[in-house]
């Protein structure tokens, strides 16, 4: 299927400038090419360690599980509901921060941060006196896999940004290689084209002028 060409007058000038714009536009299209394959690249590692993180919530979930079983079995189901609901409460909150990314964007970062002064990791939630270690060990737990899925958020969050970022690309990609660059090849054909037939119709008017030439030459 040809493509539409560009209005363009048939002369060498417009032609220069046709090739020079395409040549531009190629380059254009390989370093974009380029970007779109370091995006791509990044955003496998991206996955990668999102399903690395996935795995290992996984298993912090199932391990606080278990232990959270293993302190019911110990206490009783209605003691372990007991403790838990007289336990403080704790808040947090995400900050949000940005750090340079792969082609100089901004990707965010998400850091847990807890409102209350005393953090989980520092003071036990509960009796150690009244409770079994296995119920603290649950909480530890679940810290960590708190933790967890604000980096898995953050990686979610820098992936769709790589997304987006991609379909960018593609679509500029697409719009050189599949229309901007066909255009020019059309407008580049067929101003070599125009450039041929009068050429030609030159050397035809260049003959014809030589024949009467000579034809006049033999009379006189």
């Amino acid at each position: 299927m040809s493509s539409e060409k560009l209005e363009a007058r048939p002369n060498r000038l417009e032609l220069l400038k046709l090739k020079r714009r395409k040549a531009l536009a190629e380059g254009i299209a390989d370093i974009l090419q380029k970007d779109l394959e370091a995006l791509i690249s990044t955003l496998i590692e991206y996955r990668r360690r999102e399903n690395l993180l996935r795995s290992q919530l996984y298993e912090k979930i199932h391990e606080a599980y278990s232990l959270f079983i293993e302190s019911e079995m110990i206490m009783g189901v209605m003691k372990t509901k007991e403790i838990l609901l007289s336990a403080p409460p704790i808040s947090f909150d995400i900050k949000v921060n940005t750090t340079p990314g792969v082609l100089g964007s901004q990707f965010p970062i998400f850091n847990l941060a807890l409102k209350e002064k005393n953090s989980l990791k520092l003071e036990p939630r509960f009796s150690l006196l009244e409770t079994p270690i296995q119920l603290e060990k649950v909480v530890s737990k679940v810290n960590d896999a708190i933790n967890l899925i604000v980096k898995i958020a953050e990686l979610t969050a820098g992936i769709r940004i790589l997304l987006e970022m991609i379909s960018l690309k593609r679509r500029q990609i697409n719009r050189l290689r599949f229309k901007v660059i066909p255009q020019l090849d059309s407008t580049i054909r067929y101003i070599e084209l125009m450039l041929d037939e009068i050429e030609r119709q030159d050397a035809i008017r260049v003959r014809v002028l030589q024949r009467k030439r000579k034809e006049l030459a033999e009379k006189l």
